[in-house]
């Protein structure tokens, strides 16, 4: 039992702002077109619909944790692929939010770091396709495991997402570098993979330089551990960074220079 995360859900919780007192135009459109729980689309159950099979396939795989707390000498492992997905993916919940960020604000520059099996891949995809054709986009998704990589193609190809999607094998710390080279700005950043407080720092200073204005940067499971909430904490403080909103499982993170610095905590209801 991770102590320090349910703590910290507790304060979060009794201190988080509701919607009806919050004073930020910006931010309160976000929460109503991206935050707030919206209606289903049917191409979204499409994908929960792959997320559902995922969550009962019993097939074997040779995964490889490259996260916090693994052992890099010993971590190789057989395990099923429903083990993967109930472990791994973004609940239906934070990945809705994502995908409303993408569509609304008409994000066209993407980078995903932890692919995983797929499913939020898809949803970024998904929102992508619902306002450009393929060849005016550009969402680059990094994996660390070949066959966790080789699943999640499977799924792209089954939603007919594949043509949006640039799916790569690799080590983030060696890979982003070289994907930031292919991409003259990022308009949305998500980091969802190698949960440590130097690995969340170097990717962030890392696609600093790529941010502008209208960016957005994502960052998964920020009080998962006392290093995350550190790093999340610096990353507020970084003098380019002028709001953010901390929605608990995720935290996000924006440059808009014509509002005032400003830090607000959300619920996802």
């Amino acid at each position: 039992m991770n102590i320090f995360f349910i703590k910290c859900f507790i304060k979060h919780y009794l201190t988080s702002t509701f919607i009806d007192v919050l004073h930020s135009p910006f931010v309160f459109n976000l929460y109503q077109t991206c935050i707030k729980k919206q209606n289903d689309k049917n191409e979204l159950n499409e994908i929960e619909f792959c997320r559902n099979e995922l969550l009962k396939d019993n097939k074997v795989i040779k995964y490889i944790d490259f996260g916090a707390g693994s052992n890099l000498l010993n971590n190789k492992i057989n395990k099923k692929v429903k083990e993967i997905a109930n472990s791994h993916l973004k609940p239906k919940r934070i990945a809705h939010i994502i995908y409303y960020i993408i569509l609304n604000f008409k994000v066209k520059n993407v980078i995903e770091l932890g692919t995983s099996l797929g499913i939020t891949s898809s949803y970024i995809a998904q929102a992508l396709k619902n306002n450009y054709k393929s060849n005016e986009v550009n969402f680059t998704t990094i994996e660390g495991v070949n066959e966790v990589k080789e699943i999640a193609n499977i799924q792209f190809k089954k939603l007919h997402l594949s043509d949006y999607i640039h799916s790569i094998e690799g080590n983030f710390n060696t890979e982003l570098h070289e994907v930031l080279k292919k991409y003259k700005s990022v308009d949305v950043f998500f980091v969802d993979g190698n949960h440590t407080y130097e690995a969340t720092m170097n990717y962030f200073n890392l696609a600093l330089p790529y941010s502008h204005n209208d960016s957005i940067f994502i960052f998964d499971d920020i009080y998962w551990s006392k290093g995350m909430t550190k790093a999340w904490e610096e990353i507020k403080n970084n003098s380019k960074v002028l709001q953010t909103v901390d929605l608990f499982f995720i935290g996000l993170v924006l440059f808009r220079s014509e509002q005032k610095s400003q830090h607000f905590k959300l619920r996802v209801t």
